[in-house]
């Protein structure tokens, strides 16, 4: 999911309308994964045959399938009545934590509140103890006033909460559950491809998720294993069935039965999060590269990774020269939008990522 205010189902969400009628009128709505896809088809027809159907359920109760699983995190799902918080999941409260720190803290209430301890400077000289606030570029200070109350305290207060003990634990085990238990009937399969896309937040956890399938290192036990079931008695035992079935799929991956199909990745944070890692951080100390087998990229002349970034998100990066096999992994910077808001949240529209994606699909979907 990307920075949001209010509840948004991944699977579902209120069109933006189009012009002044629209606005007035309009209030159907469009299945955002749904609509992605049918662009990624648009380029290559052949798409809708060569992936296995899954069937989901949105926010309001129906059911939809698709050719891919569509996974949601750290956020509210819209639902009526609004339920409480304790009905939430753990990671879902991110979106109310945000939004009660921002209706107490951001610089708009703080200007308009009259508190006896609140002190602040004033374009008018208000509190005239405090002096004149007159910015240079009154333009340049709404937009980073805008930036700082939006964008970094939701979009980075995702990425802060993930990287804690707490936030990961809670995020991985939703995240992976949704992805296990769809895949847990094709464990048996001789020879599994997995393709995946993620955005924002979503690229640090795909990569996470395949390292912990593909690293080669036979010391090494895979974050997700050393996890304690907690929660519900459902909770519980959803767990502990995901830890197993995750150590068979490591096992297939080692033995060649699993494989990465494709990997997608658009507004990477990855030059960042990464050195969560002491031996990431050692391995660019000493400036070396990342071995892109760790997380499935055996081939070193066949492309298996597209990464898009725009210069106008301010949470997006280039990622693709921290690796090796740099000729599997293909990397374009494309234009979602002006506004560092947009950009970040608006490549699943933009014709580049469609026609790239949908090539790279095509072509690896068919790999011997």
């Amino acid at each position: 999911m990307v920075p949001d205010d209010k509840p948004r189902d991944p699977l579902i969400s209120t069109e933006e309308p189009q012009g002044i009628l629209g606005k007035l009128f309009d209030d159907r709505k469009i299945v955002i994964y749904q609509k992605f896809w049918e662009e990624l088809s648009a380029k290559q027809p052949e798409l809708a045959n060569l992936f296995e159907k899954f069937t989901q359920t949105a926010s309001d109760g129906k059911k939809y399938t698709f050719p891919f699983i569509g996974v949601e995190w750290l956020h509210e799902l819209p639902a009526s009545p609004t339920p409480s918080v304790d009905a939430l999941y753990d990671d879902q409260r991110l979106t109310r934590a945000q939004n009660f720190v921002n209706e107490r803290v951001a610089h708009k209430v703080l200007r308009e509140i009259d508190e006896e301890n609140n002190h602040v400077m004033d374009l008018f000289g208000r509190d005239w103890k405090m002096g004149f606030d007159v910015p240079t570029l009154l333009i340049l200070r709404n937009l980073i006033v805008g930036l700082r109350e939006t964008i970094v305290t939701r979009g980075l207060g995702d990425v802060i909460y993930y990287v804690s003990a707490d936030g990961e634990e809670r995020v991985r085990k939703r995240v992976y559950h949704q992805v296990l238990s769809k895949l847990h009937p094709y464990l048996d399969e001789p020879d599994v491809r997995l393709h995946l896309w993620g955005q924002s937040l979503g690229v640090t956890l795909t990569h996470d998720f395949l390292f912990g399938l593909f690293n080669r290192d036979p010391n090494y036990t895979p974050g997700f294993l050393k996890l304690k079931a907690t929660g519900t008695e459902k909770d519980k035992i959803d767990f502990e069935k995901d830890k197993i079935d995750f150590e068979r799929w490591r096992k297939k991956a080692q033995n060649g039965e699993l494989r990465l199909g494709s990997l997608t990745s658009t507004a990477s944070q990855l030059p960042i999060l990464l050195m969560r890692s002491q031996n990431v951080v050692d391995t660019f100390a000493n400036e070396k590269l990342l071995d892109a087998t760790d997380i499935g990229i055996t081939d070193p002349n066949r492309v298996c990774w597209n990464i898009f970034y725009d210069v106008d998100d301010l949470l997006g990066f280039g990622t693709r020269r921290l690796y090796n096999h740099d000729r599997a992994i293909q990397e374009f910077q494309v234009d979602s939008g002006d506004n560092p808001g947009n950009a970040h949240t608006n490549y699943w529209k933009n014709p580049v990522v469609h026609d790239k994606t949908a090539q790279l699909l095509y072509t690896n979907a068919l790999m011997p």
